[in-house]
């Protein structure tokens, strides 16, 4: 039998004292989330005989070559009632105690895309889930909603500890590598903002009979889910001494600071790795109070718009400004699948310019395919162009630049923070150009998820992938004239916020 050490204090035995609802294990490679998901799992189906349980992966190859052979691993042969040595029978493993485990895969033959079709895993219910290596790209945000709905067993519990649940224990518990993309979002980043103070809307909390959020002493929301993350050291008695040296070895930069470290903050082949919320998103209420200031000085502000044609995909239409020091601040915008009128994206182009005070002379880079005749991305030679249906109406475009290499290269350059500019709104130095507001969470999603493609050897190409790109081909468009960063790094006389030059205002009114 396989020996695994959990020493006391450690991140694993943390873990296995976990009781949320909602138990996340991430972090480093071999940090030993994949082997103690299956402990867990063997000691709750102990613990509540006759229980029904899952345990999950991705897809059916990765189902069967770690998540079935680890749990075999761990769990006493002399426990197991009956599985079947082949994979391809019902995949499921029957306890002497009655309790059951079933191994199923989520991809579904019927997925396209980011949408999920109805899953097999869902005509059942649960006592308890376990799902390995949430982050695989198969398994979508509705797929985790769909199987919590799932947890809805109530097996009784026979252990002696009183702080397990009498019944269930109804528990999800999830394993995952640092990851950018729904699980960051969706899960981890709201408990770590949480730590700092701040209650993200995306918490998943405890609510009472009401319906309302449950408060601790220190009036902060009771979140219904735990994090357990850790580096590859953490599990280093359980490795083999040259494990870690070779990854020492290997990794480098990102993906040493991803995969070894278990940071969440580092991912490999992002085409916009500079970009961090901490420094590019600001509130929306400060971008638009900013521009109002720069309204007052009508040469302090340029705007500039930018859209991307869609039907069934979304379309995308971003408004911002330009200050006098070549910031650009990107303040709002719509972001929509499935409307197919044109008119409709004109109206809403429209109210936007109205309430923010935008010129009709002023020009919209855009999509080049709308100046075509036809629907875009056809040979159709028909009807109008979309870009003349558009200055019929009052909106003049102008073809955005449709070099993605070159556009991506002038977007990163507006990412990538300067030494010694100064952000104008909050004082702050060594800042970059660029600034989203929070209320633009669609620009936010996507330039974080937003990938280089990779060969079958899993090395990068020169080529983003090609779906869920649209806010990344309007921001290309919007910059397409902007000049070079180079341009503008000339020696400025710092620049004195406002709310400085009001307390200073206050001092010489005292002393007069």
């Amino acid at each position: 039998m396989a020996t695994y050490r959990i020493h006391k204090g450690s991140l694993n035995e943390k873990f296995l004292k976990g009781r949320k609802k909602i138990q996340l294990f991430g972090g480093g490679f071999a940090n030993g989330k994949t082997a103690t998901a299956c402990i867990r799992c063997i000691q709750l189906a102990k613990d509540y005989p006759g229980a029904n349980m899952l345990m999950a992966r991705s897809t059916y190859p990765k189902l069967n070559d770690t998540l079935r052979k680890e749990f075999l691993k761990w769990c006493p042969p002399d426990w197991i009632e009956s599985f079947p040595k082949s994979a391809n029978a019902s995949n499921t493993c029957t306890l002497k105690n009655g309790t059951t485990i079933n191994f199923r895969y989520i991809a579904q033959q019927g997925k396209v895309g980011n949408e999920a079709t109805t899953s097999n895993l869902l005509s059942a219910t649960y006592d308890a889930i376990f799902v390995d290596q949430m982050e695989d790209p198969e398994i979508v945000h509705k797929d985790f909603l769909d199987l919590l709905g799932r947890l809805r067993g109530s097996t009784p519990y026979i252990g002696d500890d009183p702080t397990m649940p009498d019944t269930g224990p109804r528990w999800f518990i999830l394993t995952t590598n640092p990851t950018r993309n729904w699980v960051y979002r969706e899960l981890v980043r709201p408990v770590h903002e949480l730590k700092i103070g701040h209650v993200d809307d995306k918490l998943l909390c405890e609510t009472d009979e009401e319906g309302k959020m449950v408060l601790d002493e220190d009036r902060m929301p009771v979140p219904i889910i735990e994090i357990f993350e850790g580096s590859t050291y953490e599990n280093k008695d359980n490795l083999e001494p040259d494990f870690i040296k070779t990854l020492e070895a290997s990794y480098k930069g990102q993906m040493r600071s991803r995969f070894l470290l278990g940071e969440w903050a580092s991912y490999e082949g992002l085409v916009y790795p500079a970009f961090n919320e901490a420094l590019h998103v600001m509130s929306h209420h400060s971008i638009e109070d900013y521009h109002r200031q720069l309204k007052i000085k009508t040469d302090s502000l340029t705007y500039l718009e930018g859209y991307d044609y869609g039907l069934a995909v979304p379309y995308c239409y971003l408004m911002g400004f330009a200050d006098h020091l070549g910031n650009i601040f990107l303040m709002d915008g719509h972001y929509e699948a499935e409307v197919p009128l044109i008119q409709d994206h004109i109206d809403r182009i429209k109210h936007l310019r109205d309430y923010y005070g935008v010129d009709e002379t002023n020009m919209i880079y855009a999509d080049p395919d709308i100046f075509r005749r036809g629907k875009p991305g056809t040979n159709k030679l028909v009807g109008k162009p979309i870009s003349t249906m558009f200055m019929e109406d009052g909106i003049m475009c102008l073809r955005g630049n449709n070099d993605i290499l070159n556009g991506i290269a002038k977007v990163n350059q507006y990412l990538v923070p300067q030494r010694n500019h100064q952000n104008p709104i909050t004082g702050e130095y060594d800042m970059p150009y660029l600034y989203i507001s929070d209320k633009l969470e669609f620009f936010i999603n996507e330039i974080s998820d937003y990938y280089w493609q990779k060969n079958p050897f899993g090395e990068q190409l020169d080529k983003p992938m090609d779906k869920d790109d649209h806010a990344m081909d309007t921001i290309k468009y919007m910059l397409s004239d902007r000049p070079n960063i180079a341009k503008l790094l000339v020696k400025k006389t710092p620049t004195e916020v406002g709310w400085r030059q009001w307390g200073e205002r206050d001092i010489e009114d005292r002393r007069k």
